[in-house]
């Protein structure tokens, strides 16, 4: 008796007939959590290096016109839309500073959002580290951009987000740029 116990346990030991399906049972949940964790990093990745290079066409596009209008900005927002993933709807505000020719002050010209209900940008609270060394007379557009982001899925660790962008840019032909909305 004690025989064929000793050999039972032999046999069960040495079987190996069922080792894959185990292994694969215990591993497949592991695969699918890193593949679908990847497709998740990779998509906000890829929407937020989106927004900055939708931040930096916008700029661009504005640093060429020699006036603007609060229409053509909201043009500008309709341009990001178009170009994000997922088409959201996101915030653009352009503002207009210079610096006083005589005093070395910076001085608001004009500020634009199209978002009508956010808080418009006064010179208190523009972060001075995001606007580049002037000279005198001086004047640069800061454009800044909001773009929502929402994952495919939050148990990555990736919750619904807002990717910001501020860009400075002088205009190229006109300093400063007028906005004919503003007096």
């Amino acid at each position: 008796m004690r025989h064929y116990f000793s050999s039972l346990i032999v046999r069960f030991k040495d079987d190996e007939s069922a080792n894959l399906t185990v292994e694969f049972v215990m591993i497949f949940p592991v695969l699918m959590t890193w593949f679908l964790g990847s497709i998740i990093f990779f998509d906000a990745y890829n929407s937020k290096a989106t927004a900055q290079r939708t931040a930096h066409t916008l700029a661009d596009l504005i640093s060429r016109q020699t006036t603007v209008d609060n229409g053509f900005i909201d043009s500008l927002l309709a341009v990001q839309n178009r170009m994000t993933p997922r088409r959201n709807v996101g915030v653009v505000r352009v503002t207009s500073i210079q610096k006083d020719a005589a005093t070395g002050d910076l001085q608001l010209l004009w500020t634009y959002n199209t978002d009508g209900g956010a808080t418009p940008l006064t010179l208190a609270n523009i972060p001075l580290a995001s606007i580049p060394t002037m000279q005198n007379g001086e004047s640069i557009l800061l454009v800044d951009t909001r773009v929502p982001f929402t994952p495919i899925a939050d148990w990555v660790g990736f919750t619904a987000t807002e990717w910001t962008n501020r860009v400075p840019v002088a205009p190229r032909f006109v300093e400063p740029l007028p906005n004919t909305d503003f007096p």
